[in-house]
């Protein structure tokens, strides 16, 4: 039973990253509608919130009130400070560093993962675990490899600010939210995030989210079930099962698959130490999926 949890904790997590990865697709496409960064993180939360609680509503409405006051407040918490600042951070960093360092500063978030989690959690890597944290840091220098630029030192603090935030979201939710369903925490996390960025960005232009929607509804809402909702909801599930450390590990499904949807979708040309890159990171995650949780 432990061992068939395990597995579907990974394919959650790989589903999760995969559900991930389309935003880069996304948010090109929202950038040449010139929708602003921070207007698109707060609609994409704020409308996969409502999503959320209208099919926890019709599904199974009770599992909002099996929530307790600590476990509420501890979920929106964790959409304010880890989702919505990890968020901000990333885009920050965009505007003074080349996409691919930007990526490559986040991603470093499973190398803190893994220390966070021996430090506060006391989860052990073991000898395949370490191997494959080594294999996916190479693999995303190959898979990110590009033109690397900076225009200001406060953009890198921007870019391993978002790993931070990002890796503390990890461990918080796999410490505070392991033992309550993924849907209803999930929902009252993009609320958070929703609601803080909303505040932040609409406040002086309250009518500006309806203008959006009423012209760009279908990708805003596409963005939105696909990476919150289904992306959310899918990796805290998948962190119950699993260690945090192997989560963030799995989770870099992400990167991979935001380089083939570029290169399908947006026609965006791979290079041959992408592809090598991509085949490390499979390397690590399925040293992941063999390791034995004992190990």
């Amino acid at each position: 039973m432990e061992k068939s949890l395990r597995r579907l904790g990974f394919t959650q997590i790989i589903l999760s990253g995969i559900c991930f990865g389309f935003l880069g697709f996304f948010g090109k496409k929202a950038y040449e509608l010139n929708i602003l960064p921070g207007e698109l993180l707060a609609l994409r939360y704020f409308i996969s919130a409502l999503i959320t609680f209208v099919l926890i509503f019709v599904t199974k409405p009770q599992s909002l009130l099996k929530l307790t006051p600590f476990q509420i407040t501890a979920s929106i918490l964790l959409g304010v400070f880890g989702y919505a600042l990890f968020s901000s951070f990333y885009f920050m960093a965009l505007t003074g560093l080349s996409a691919s360092l930007t990526v490559l500063l986040l991603y470093t978030y499973p190398v803190l993962v893994t220390l966070f989690s021996r430090i506060f959690l006391k989860e052990k890597m073991g000898a395949k675990g370490w191997i494959a944290l080594f294999l996916v840091t190479i693999g995303l220098m190959g898979l990110v490899y590009g033109e690397w630029s900076v225009s200001g030192a406060k953009y890198l603090w921007f870019g391993f600010g978002s790993a931070f935030f990002y890796a503390l979201y990890i461990i918080l939710s796999r410490q505070y939210l392991s033992d309550v369903e993924a849907l209803p925490s999930s929902f009252y996390v993009q609320l958070g995030a929703g609601v803080i960025l909303s505040v932040l960005f609409f406040k002086d232009q309250p009518l500006r989210p309806f203008d959006l929607i009423a012209h760009h509804g279908l990708m805003i809402v596409s963005m939105a079930v696909l990476c919150s909702l289904m992306a959310m909801t899918l990796f805290l599930a998948g962190l119950q099962k699993i260690k945090s450390s192997e989560a963030s590990i799995l989770s870099m499904t992400e990167p991979i698959s935001g380089v083939i949807i570029a290169a399908v979708l947006l026609h965006e040309k791979l290079k041959w130490i992408q592809v090598s890159g991509g085949i490390l990171i499979l390397f690590g995650m399925v040293l992941i999926a063999l390791k034995k949780d004992n190990e």
